[in-house]
């Protein structure tokens, strides 16, 4: 059996498509005969006119999953919903009610909004579940939870990540990893008890200096060696940098459109 992963919002996009980037996150992970929507990237302009580009229908979903509460994973939900017939399961961090106050670059406050605002039947159209705790969605997708004291210290973010159980050992999804590649490689593995054999979407190194990447790739090295397939907040420099201990075949871009396939 196969699950595929496809990249419907990201500041890059296929070359030779129409494909819109744009800052933001959003992938569909397809296994065990379900579809599930892994963040909604910030314009729901982008989304809509990305998943009619890739022949997506807003009912072919089956949930979401929301990574966290910053805009650019949360601001396509009301755009999305509007397209929505039927009610659906959406799945996010116990604050996405709130707002969260941050310093941009630690020097301007600014405020990201968890839910961004939409109309009450739009809202009708959502079950919001708030998931604390590693989930089970389907036979091979599960959701890490939040671990414990996260969100609670400066500079740490609640953020759930997807795990999908390939052939070869659990892939994770992330959104942005915001608290570490290296954290969440341990909170999966001490799950599941098997080695991540790959990581899937943004690992919050955009603003990484060299010796920060190069020691993460060598505790990736170390451990397994997972597959790299980054997008989003992974930064394009960091990602020459992995690239560096990886290797070109070790760590591939996640552009809008690229579709990656896993033997379940």
């Amino acid at each position: 059996m196969k699950a595929k992963v496809l990249s419907v919002y990201d500041e890059g996009s296929l070359p030779g498509t129409s494909l819109i980037g744009a800052k933001g996150f959003s992938v569909i992970v397809d296994v065990d005969g379900e579809r599930t929507l892994f963040d909604t990237g910030r314009r729901g302009a982008y989304l809509k006119h990305n998943m009619d580009e890739l022949e997506i229908g807003a009912d072919s979903i089956d949930r979401i999953v929301l990574s966290h509460a910053h805009t650019d994973h949360t601001g396509g939900l009301p755009a999305f919903l509007e397209r929505r017939t039927e009610k659906i399961d959406v799945l996010a961090t116990p604050d996405i009610d709130g707002t969260h106050k941050e310093d941009l670059f630690g020097l301007i406050p600014m405020n990201r909004a968890g839910m961004p605002k939409m109309p009450d039947n739009e809202k009708e159209k959502m079950n919001l579940i708030k998931i604390n705790n590693w989930t089970q969605l389907s036979e091979n997708l599960f959701m890490t939870g939040i671990p414990e004291g996260a969100g609670s210290v400066k500079g740490a973010v609640q953020e759930n990540s997807l795990v999908l159980m390939t052939e070869n050992g659990p892939a994770a999804i992330c959104g942005c990893c915001h608290n570490g590649p290296a954290s969440l490689m341990e909170i999966i593995e001490e799950r599941t008890e098997r080695k991540v054999s790959a990581f899937v979407g943004g690992m919050h190194l955009v603003r990484s200096k060299r010796n920060y990447v190069h020691e993460l790739a060598c505790t990736l090295k170390d451990n397994g060696r997972p597959m790299l397939y980054l997008n989003h907040c992974s930064g394009q420099t960091q990602r020459t940098y992995l690239r560096e201990i990886l290797g070109m075949d070790g760590v591939k871009d996640l552009y809008v459109g690229t579709e990656i396939h896993f033997d379940i």
